[in-house]
């Protein structure tokens, strides 16, 4: 372009085509109606299909029995046979609950079983998941741990019915004893009501120490290094270390675990069932078993339902903190 050649710029509205970029050049742009309704409809349609088969199984399979149940608490079978007749009774079967005294038996056992059972298999838990971390052939112990896993609550709950046998020709506990102490003639595990289910308890420890070990391991394995080595070459303790930093980097996944075990306890059923169907005399029923007894042994399914809605209670305000606490950690 001459020196001092004026320049041209397009009228004000008209397109005019050139490189892009270009000074004094505009670029038409072709209209967009319509792309945002498209594309929120097609992400709407993804999600859809992504999510919709999830959705169908929990309310057929979780929602739909949740309402079936309430309802049915709410009646009382007035009949026998494959499809009996029921009544209306409202909240009847609610208040028959605190009159019967293996309901109080059976809230108590729960609350026992949250108060002991919880905190050892977390405790253990940790422990086990440092002291592993520490020896040489880790992957043969996390795995000796593991075991139990892999056998079934009915399984294990025959199994330690025979080791807690009191013949100590049969229980093997008992044998153990008999060889250390030659004068002992063989504890009663399981038919001593005061005794019961700190028996089933460990049983329940057994069973599901395994699974907490190996979570807790892999939550101490995310560790940095540098920080224990640092640690360490300030001068602090393992006991400094495993306090101030193994403990409150693993409390997200200690809590997990724990949560879990809380809701694994209040609706524990089969390893009870098959160890001692409750007794003796009812000193282990728990609500979970109350439930089944009164829906089938007694033909009773309207106050069996009112027991599951009891335990669904329950379990709300636990979960409910933990989702509370997912999102509280969620921003970070």
């Amino acid at each position: 372009m001459a020196q001092g050649q004026p320049l041209s710029t397009p009228p004000a509205g008209s397109a005019t085509t050139g490189a892009p970029g270009a000074p004094g050049t505009t670029v038409a742009v072709p209209g967009r109606r319509g792309v945002r309704p498209i594309r929120l409809t097609t992400r709407i349609i993804s999600t859809l299909l992504f999510v919709g088969p999830a959705l169908v199984l929990i309310a057929f399979f979780i929602v739909y029995p949740t309402i079936r149940t309430i309802i049915l608490s709410l009646y009382t079978q007035v009949g026998i046979g494959f499809s009996p007749p029921l009544k209306f009774i409202g909240l009847d079967n609610y208040t028959s609950m605190t009159q019967d005294s293996s309901m109080g038996t059976a809230i108590v056992n729960n609350i026992l079983w949250l108060v002991v059972v919880t905190p050892v298999t977390v405790v253990l838990g940790v422990i086990f998941a440092v002291l592993f971390d520490r020896v040489r052939y880790e992957a043969v112990a996390k795995s000796i741990v593991f075991i139990p896993m892999a056998i079934s609550a009915t399984a294990a709950g025959a199994i330690w019915k025979l080791m807690y046998a009191d013949d100590p020709h049969t229980g093997t506990i008992n044998a153990i004893v008999q060889r250390i102490l030659p004068n002992f003639q063989g504890l009663s595990f399981l038919g001593d009501s005061s005794f019961v289910n700190f028996a089933i308890m460990g049983a329940q420890v057994w069973l599901s120490l395994g699974f907490a070990v190996v979570i807790l391991s892999a939550a101490l394995k995310a560790i940095p290094r540098d920080l224990t080595e640092a640690a360490r070459i300030d001068g602090a303790t393992e006991l400094q270390i495993f306090r101030r930093i193994t403990v409150p980097l693993m409390w997200p996944t200690i809590t997990v675990i724990a949560t879990l075990t809380m809701i694994g306890v209040l609706k524990i059923f089969d390893i009870i069932y098959t160890m001692t169907a409750g007794g003796p005399a009812g000193a282990s029923t728990v609500l979970a078993l109350r439930m089944y007894i009164e829906s089938f042994a007694n033909a009773n399914p309207g106050y069996g339902s009112a027991i599951a809605v009891v335990l669904l209670i329950a379990v709300i305000p636990i979960m409910a903190l933990n989702i509370r606490r997912f999102r509280s950690e969620g921003p970070r």
